[in-house]
């Protein structure tokens, strides 16, 4: 299993935009992907819905985790995102 932690960086947090980007990456990889934040338990990487729960605002803890045979690319390039801010517009 890798993980890493990042920061959401964009004004809006993890909206249902940014959480389909998310999915949308996430889907690539065969790894099974948790996300969590330190207050709220681990929820689907590959989910709109369980990101959506998250609660995620500018500035709160992402934990992401995967486990399988491309895990490490994969959590490389899912924290790479949220670094970007999902690629949205300033």
């Amino acid at each position: 299993m890798t993980q890493a932690e990042t920061r959401i960086r964009n004004a809006l947090g993890m909206h249902l935009r940014s959480a389909g980007t998310f999915v949308k990456l996430a889907s690539r990889f065969q790894a099974q992907i948790l996300v969590s934040t330190p207050e709220v338990p681990p929820v689907d990487g590959k989910s709109i819905l369980g990101l959506a729960t998250l609660g995620a605002i500018q500035g709160t803890p992402l934990i992401i985790r995967a486990d399988g045979p491309d895990e490490v690319e994969a959590v490389r390039a899912l924290c790479e995102l949220v670094e970007q801010g999902f690629h949205e517009e300033p």
